[in-house]
């Protein structure tokens, strides 16, 4: 079954990049619980996947819509995630996540650098608010931006240069104290730290597939960008945790960081970057450099499901 609504996944949303090992290792997760909808044929037509109080995936096969399997496969969730104890529902992100939340063509703020994928609309985020799910993010766009590598502009620069008296390189294992310690300055207005994702050691292994770029100035780390080479497919590289000291925000760092990256990517052979799940504000360092907006996420959340 787990290939089953896997397939499925990446049918309905073919447009979201998430590798094929850690969805299924997500899908497989023995604190799940799993709902099917199945034809005459025994054909999966519907699916909706449950762990703790964060619906992970509801999905219905396009030809069987409007007939009422969304609503009865999310009483489902409801229900199962009431029983568990909580009074609350989530969408998309919780201990892990398939999506950041639900795909959607609806925006919450003004943005910039929007080419949304062709197969983006916002029916399942009407869906949802239909049925008293509102965005938990209120004013802030939370989205995914790609790029064709073929299109990224040509730059004089690389790795290893000093720029404006910032040098960019990779960072090694003994770079790890400052890296986190930029990471955490930069993060120190917000809820979630990025320094945890800079704490895997082969980050700074020289043939791992992610690496860090650092930005130094005398000697002090201030910024730092996590670069991933195909971990979210074939041919597809990301770029992601932009992080910026806070005394030196401003100053085009993160803008540069994005760029030496993305070339490195297209200088490694690659065909396509992204990055995913980033939010407003970002959409203009990442777009000076080449991504556009491809899809925005409803971040649904649900409370009071007693009522």
């Amino acid at each position: 079954m787990t290939h089953e609504i896997y397939h499925m996944f990446t049918s309905i949303f073919p447009f979201v990049n998430r590798e094929e090992k850690t969805a299924i290792d997500i899908i497989n997760n023995a604190e799940n619980t799993i709902f099917e909808k199945r034809d005459s044929h025994n054909e999966l037509i519907g699916c909706a996947i449950v762990h703790k109080n964060t619906i992970l995936l509801l999905v219905v096969d396009e030809k069987y819509r409007n007939r009422g399997i969304g609503s009865e496969l999310l009483k489902q969730c409801e229900e199962t995630i009431l029983g568990s104890g909580y009074d609350n529902a989530v969408l998309g992100v919780g201990s892990d996540y398939l999506m950041p939340g639900v795909p959607t063509s609806k925006k919450y703020a003004e943005s910039v650098h929007e080419n949304l994928c062709p197969k983006v609309n916002d029916q399942a985020s009407t869906f949802f608010e239909k049925r008293g799910y509102e965005h938990s993010w209120k004013t802030c766009n939370c989205f995914d931006m790609k790029m064709s590598l073929n299109q990224f502009e040509d730059l004089n620069e690389a790795i290893g240069d000093t720029i404006n008296g910032i040098t960019y390189r990779w960072a090694m294992i003994n770079d790890l104290e400052g890296i986190l310690a930029c990471a955490d300055d930069a993060c120190q207005y917000q809820d979630e730290k990025f320094s945890v994702y800079y704490k895997n050691p082969d980050l700074y292994e020289t043939n791992h597939r992610q690496k860090v770029l650092a930005a130094v100035k005398n000697n002090t780390i201030v910024g730092a960008l996590i670069v991933s080479a195909e971990t979210e497919g074939t041919d597809l590289g990301s770029v992601g945790c932009t992080c910026v000291s806070f005394q030196e925000s401003h100053h085009g760092i993160g803008t540069t960081l994005v760029r030496l990256g993305t070339k490195y990517l297209k200088d490694i052979g690659l065909s396509k970057a992204a990055l995913s799940y980033t939010y407003t504000g970002l959409d203009k360092m990442y777009g000076a450099a080449g991504y556009e907006i491809s899809t925005y996420y409803f971040m649904g959340k649900k409370t009071n499901l007693r009522k």
